[in-house]
């Protein structure tokens, strides 16, 4: 079994470099957007959380600064006016630890929180007079700042990570986004070259084997393989040089007079058909009288006769509507037709029709008028002729029942011996079967 070799179109090709090109530029583009969309929520999250956070550090290291410094100016001046601002950046920094906590959950927040609420206590002490807790306070304070310096470094350098993280994922999509689409176009144009080479390559060939065909090399092989638009054609090119090859032999064979396809064109159409299984009539048709009308008129009249009889001829039999129908010239005023079984009839009804109308109008005045020329026939004697006329034999042959083409002609024309013994145009049919045959007028 030979091996399967699958090809595409030129439109299969032109898809596909399409597709591969699409694919990978609509898979870079989803790429550049996803990353993008992370950086975009990576960016919100600075935003949200770390950016407010380093903030709400800084926050909470003012508002214990600015605790201390109301506390010291009381404990100094002992005036209320620094009791109530102490209070208020009490409440300051109450407020921002509680929204650091919605966004910071680390270990340090306990310990902040526990020291804040040591120093705190430590100052309602004071305000209330015992000034022995103010080592107590101060411990507690630098304690508060070193936590909070502590978390600020630590979201810092978590920011600086980030700021990192976001740098490297968005080389990482640029240069993805950069290789998806520059693959894409990359596979495109490759494919775009293989196609133009191939196109290109099988061009050539055709326009050579153009070239080797109009020379008269008409078995010439383009070489190139089936599958494609190009295949196809060159497919196409080789049946057309068959069908050239069998024209030229055609042409060569046929009768320079009437331009009818000849003897070898005539055997190989009835070899066609014995081949076949459809039965079919070869018709064997001769010009009774026409070596008088010859002697008679010259050759010169007796050949524009015999072109114009081909001519009504061929007519008459394509008349009947048969692609299949052929009409040959075997020579001088014979002539051959080969037509399916059931159109026998009628079509040698048809060129009798088709001649007798013709013949007429190759005769002076005169003779049409006597109906009968005067002349020698081929004997040396001296007689009368009458006009032209058209003997048919035809005979049917059934699938089996005829021999090879030389049989088939020498029985039709045995047939038309017997059908010129009638004066006038006749013609007659006769069917083979099995050995047999039936002969119809």
């Amino acid at each position: 079994m030979l091996p399967f070799r699958f090809r595409l179109t030129l439109v299969q090709k032109m898809i596909l470099s399409f597709a591969v090109s699409g694919v990978c530029l609509t898979a870079a583009l989803v790429y550049a957007l996803a990353g993008l969309d992370a950086m975009h929520r990576m960016e919100e999250e600075f935003a949200r959380k770390d950016l407010a956070a380093v903030t709400m550090t800084i926050g909470l290291r003012d508002a214990i600064l600015a605790q201390e410094r109301a506390l010291g100016k009381y404990l100094i001046l002992k005036e209320q006016v620094f009791r109530d601002v102490f209070d208020k950046n009490v409440q300051q920094f109450n407020n921002t630890l509680f929204s650091f906590k919605q966004i910071y959950q680390g270990n340090k927040l306990r310990e902040l929180e526990s020291s804040y609420r040591a120093y705190h206590q430590a100052s309602q002490k004071i305000f209330a007079g015992n000034t022995a807790v103010v080592p107590v306070m101060k411990q507690s304070a630098e304690r508060i700042e070193k936590i909070i310096a502590e978390i600020r470094d630590e979201q810092q350098e978590s920011l600086v990570y980030k700021l990192k993280t976001t740098d490297e994922q968005e080389t990482r999509t640029v240069s993805r986004s950069i290789f998806l689409a520059s693959f894409g176009v990359v596979v495109s144009s490759l494919i775009a070259v293989l196609l133009i080479y191939s196109f290109a390559r099988s061009i050539g060939k055709l326009q050579k084997a153009t070239h080797r065909i109009a020379e008269g090399e008409f078995d010439y092989d383009p070489e190139i393989p089936p599958g494609d638009e190009i295949g196809t054609l060159a497919k196409d090119f080789s049946r057309m040089a068959t069908r050239l090859k069998q024209l030229e032999q055609i042409s060569l064979d046929a009768s320079p007079l009437t331009r009818l396809p000849g003897n070898i064109a005539i055997e190989r159409a009835i070899h066609q058909r014995l081949a076949g299984t459809t039965p079919f009539a070869v018709c064997y048709l001769d010009l009774d009288n026409f070596k008088s009308y010859n002697d008679r008129y010259g050759y010169i009249k007796a050949s524009d006769l015999i072109r114009e009889a081909g001519r009504v001829i061929y007519d008459a039999v394509h008349g009947l509507q048969e692609p299949q129908a052929f009409v040959g010239h075997i020579g001088g005023d014979d002539f051959v037709v080969i037509i399916s079984a059931g159109k026998a009839e009628a079509a040698c009804q048809a060129i009798i029709h088709a001649v007798d109308a013709l013949i007429p109008d190759f005769y002076s005045a005169e003779d049409r008028l006597k109906g009968a020329i005067e002349g020698v026939d081929r004997y040396g004697v001296h007689r009368v002729f009458p006009l032209i006329s058209i003997s048919i034999s035809a005979l049917v042959c059934t699938p089996g029942s005829c021999g090879s083409a030389a049989e088939i002609a020498t029985a039709a024309a045995q047939l038309k011996d017997q059908v010129k013994k009638e004066t006038g145009s006749n013609y007659c049919i006769v069917r083979r079967g099995a050995g047999d045959g039936t002969v119809l007028e």
